[in-house]
């Protein structure tokens, strides 16, 4: 076996060290909600993430309590405060992704509605 330089040798363990150290700290990943995931959130990020559940269900029944939207096809999720992307297809055809837009808008806290809806 070769003999390793003492400089080698020593740039091979500070590499070794920052990788594991490097690895280790990404291993508790990422929530998505501007934290990393240590099994709980601020509670700014929890009463957002509510905030929002509530304003994706609220929509989802809207849209559900008009059998002409032909909602089952259709799913609601906010991407920012107030603002909702409806997609999937509409049973109803342009009508009923029409009124699941009108609908989507009526309903308080929406500020805006993004059409990701396909028609068949």
């Amino acid at each position: 076996m070769k003999n390793i330089p003492k400089s080698t040798g020593r740039l091979v363990g500070v590499l070794s060290l920052a990788a594991g150290t490097l690895l280790t700290g990404c291993a508790g990943g990422y929530d998505g909600w501007n934290s990393p995931s240590t099994g709980s959130m601020s509670p700014q990020s929890a009463a957002r993430m509510s905030r929002w559940q509530d304003l994706e269900r609220r929509v989802m029944a809207a849209l559900s309590a008009d059998p002409r939207v032909g909602a089952h096809g259709l799913k609601a999720e906010v991407q920012s405060e107030g603002v909702v992307t409806i997609s999937g297809t509409p049973a109803n055809g342009t009508g009923g992704r029409d009124l699941a837009l009108q609908i989507a808008r009526s309903v308080p806290g929406v500020r805006q509605v993004v059409n990701n809806m396909l028609m068949n």
